[in-house]
């Protein structure tokens, strides 16, 4: 997922038009508005959209209409009609309902290659590729019959014979190899990400035990709730919160922590 620095509406708005190449005169006609108007929009000297625009450049620009109003760094839309999507309902319950697993749909459908495969499932469920492989048997089929009337060659026409394929089978093939390979990199994905996490988790917790063990002479015995509160806020800068929320957050972990069995704080 793309994340935008920190913007204003009309640095947002010049910037996905630039991103996408175009001129402030085709944009203004894209949307319907005066090429005066988009200028002025850019510049920050109009600070609001009307609804109309703003729907017409959320469509055109297929962002969120929170990040084009600065309210969000990240330009994905999150909320999609299912008609827009072309999705079924009972395909929509499913995902929401959570019967399928939305992780694996998510990869899948980021896959480079999902596109490819749905294509070829789509040709598969049209007979089209079916159709060419039906008239290169009738071809097979008529060179073998040349071969038994012309030449007597028993050997060459059987030959002949066996070279014909199953109608959908060079579909099936296509298919079945493409969506293997997508599984092999989706895991070798998946594996790539587990060992950063690993490595984040494991950068962490060092901060963790050297905030832990600073001026410690000799191993520790026991973690206090105190301590080990301050080796978690330790892990992150607190100097972007407001001081007294914060005093508050951490009065409220250090509870926690008192609330767990002591053999918790032991090491």
């Amino acid at each position: 997922m793309v994340e935008f620095l920190p913007g204003t509406i009309g640095q947002r708005l010049a910037e996905l038009r630039e991103q996408r190449g175009f001129t402030r005169e085709e944009l203004a006609e894209r949307v319907g508005v005066s090429t005066s108007t988009l200028s002025r929009l850019e510049s920050g000297q109009i600070q609001k959209f009307s609804d109309e625009v703003l729907t017409a450049l959320v469509r055109e620009f297929n962002v969120s209409a929170d990040f084009l109003l600065g309210l969000t760094n990240i330009p994905d839309r999150k909320n999609y009609d299912i008609e827009e999507l072309r999705l079924t309902a009972l395909a929509a319950r499913n995902l929401y309902t959570g019967k399928v697993n939305s992780e694996v749909v998510s990869r899948m459908l980021e896959h480079p290659r999902f596109a490819m495969l749905t294509t070829m499932i789509a040709q598969y469920f049209d007979d089209t590729l079916a159709a060419g492989v039906a008239v290169q048997n009738q071809i097979f089929a008529s060179m073998g019959e040349l071969l038994l009337m012309g030449c007597g060659q028993r050997d060459a026409a059987q030959a002949t014979a066996l070279s014909k394929i199953p109608p959908y089978q060079v579909e099936l093939s296509k298919i079945q190899n493409t969506f293997m390979v997508m599984l092999k990199e989706m895991k070798k994905d998946m594996a790539s990400e587990l060992a950063a996490k690993q490595a984040a988790t494991k950068e962490i917790v060092a901060q963790m035990m050297a905030e832990l063990t600073k001026g410690e002479d000799r191993p520790l015995t026991e973690i206090t709730p105190e301590q080990m509160t301050d080796a978690i806020l330790h892990t992150v800068d607190t100097s972007v919160f407001d001081p007294d929320k914060l005093s508050v957050f951490r009065s409220g972990v250090v509870s926690l922590f008192e609330a767990l069995p002591r053999a918790a704080h032991e090491q």
